[in-house]
């Protein structure tokens, strides 16, 4: 049993060589002088549309026909949040097991963070999110500040009182001048969003260009 992920990457060259494995069950080794006969079966899978791509001439016809035997179309995991109740209770007794962690508590909270995000990474990306969940719990509950899941991935109807240190505080006590508040605003902001400059300026509800002249006023250092 072969299966060839992301199949639809496949250049054109490869595409006929592999139609004719395929077709023929023989393949011959590279540096070979002798074709040899082959017994498989073959699992394919692309996160593109491959008729699509037939039509635009990036993926042969035939092949795709010949690979076409049975298809299974697997709809992103946003428009099937419902596999969450199992998804997560898995990914977490998995990474248990991995590091020696008990958690087994998922507050309602961090659930309600979970569904309302739209996963562009799917289960991929929640497998990572649980990961790194897990391993820096220091409980039996899973923490929510550990999700870190972005804005651009979230929906437009989450409440932003609910994303995790959506406050800074600051001493007003007269230790600090207001410059200094000033930068301990936008490093603590710019943290937040991993130093990503388009969301901390809409973060703060300033343009990119006014939160670019500040960060160089304060001397501010912005990894890339």
């Amino acid at each position: 049993t072969l299966f060839l992920d992301e199949v639809s990457e496949l250049p054109l060259g490869l595409q006929a060589k592999l139609l004719r494995a395929v077709e023929d069950r023989r393949i011959r080794r590279v540096g070979g002088e002798k074709p040899l006969n082959v017994d498989v079966q073959l699992f394919a899978a692309s996160n593109r549309d491959l008729a699509r791509c037939v039509e635009d001439g990036t993926f042969r016809q035939d092949l795709f026909h010949r690979l076409n035997v049975f298809s299974l179309n697997l709809p992103p995991l946003r428009q099937r949040l419902e596999d969450l109740d199992q998804l997560v209770p898995a990914f977490i007794a998995e990474f248990n097991a991995m590091s020696g962690r008990r958690v087994r508590e998922v507050p309602e909270r961090v659930w309600e963070r979970l569904r309302g995000y739209a996963w562009p990474g799917n289960i991929r990306e929640l497998r990572n999110v649980l990961e790194r969940s897990v391993l820096l719990a220091r409980s039996s509950v899973l923490p929510s500040r550990w999700l870190r899941l972005s804005m651009e991935g979230a929906e437009a109807t989450e409440d932003p009182s609910m994303r995790e240190d959506a406050e800074i505080r600051l001493p007003l006590d007269g230790s600090r001048t207001l410059d200094e508040l000033e930068a301990s605003i936008l490093r603590a902001a710019l943290e937040k969003h991993q130093f990503n400059v388009t969301a901390t300026a809409r973060a703060l509800g300033a343009t990119r260009q006014t939160l670019r002249y500040r960060i160089e006023k304060h001397g501010i250092h912005v990894r890339t």
